[in-house]
């Protein structure tokens, strides 16, 4: 796998089920994260960049065939569409949350998003913004939170956390 994304050289791999037909890919990096990825292209399926779980990847052939990397392609800048690794173009969209004054001192202390901004609120609360998408993971995260994080945007996330919100938990993340 490493000689592939060195050379770069297309890859040859069995993907999803283990008799799944053989597909090419150019591979353009790795995501590691909660689920690691692998960043590339499948030119059978088009131009753009795909998401490869690795732990769903049953075999890789590194074949003799170069190729170029997608023009202007940036790891940096494509990992930070999403809020973890998943990347779901649907969901991409502003981020607002909105922290308690309780929790506003910790929650600034933590890096959300390479993108994020605060924002002081004269209520001792917190807001923090980002452009990202994968509400799944980020509803992993705020759910730490208790209730001591709200979802200003987007609607989306703000119903996928709904009714999962604790006023129990004793200490912040």
């Amino acid at each position: 796998m490493i000689e592939a994304l060195r050379g770069p050289f297309r890859l040859r791999v069995i993907y999803g089920s283990v008799d799944a037909e053989p597909r090419v890919i150019e591979p353009h990096g790795l995501l590691l994260g909660h689920r690691s990825y692998l960043v590339a292209r499948q030119p059978a399926r088009g131009e753009a960049i795909l998401n490869f779980r690795m732990d769903r990847l049953h075999s890789a052939e590194v074949l003799d065939e170069s190729f170029a990397f997608v023009s202007g392609f940036a790891l940096n800048d494509y990992a930070a569409q999403s809020f973890g690794v998943y990347q779901d173009p649907a969901q991409y969209g502003e981020v607002i949350w909105r922290f308690a004054p309780e929790a506003a001192g910790r929650a600034a202390e933590f890096r959300f998003h390479p993108t994020q901004v605060l924002e002081s609120q004269e209520d001792g609360g917190l807001i923090v913004r980002f452009r990202a998408a994968g509400w799944l993971e980020m509803a992993w995260h705020l759910y730490q939170w208790g209730d001591k994080v709200d979802v200003i945007a987007p609607a989306g996330l703000k119903a996928l956390i709904e009714g999962h919100r604790r006023p129990d938990f004793d200490a912040l993340p």
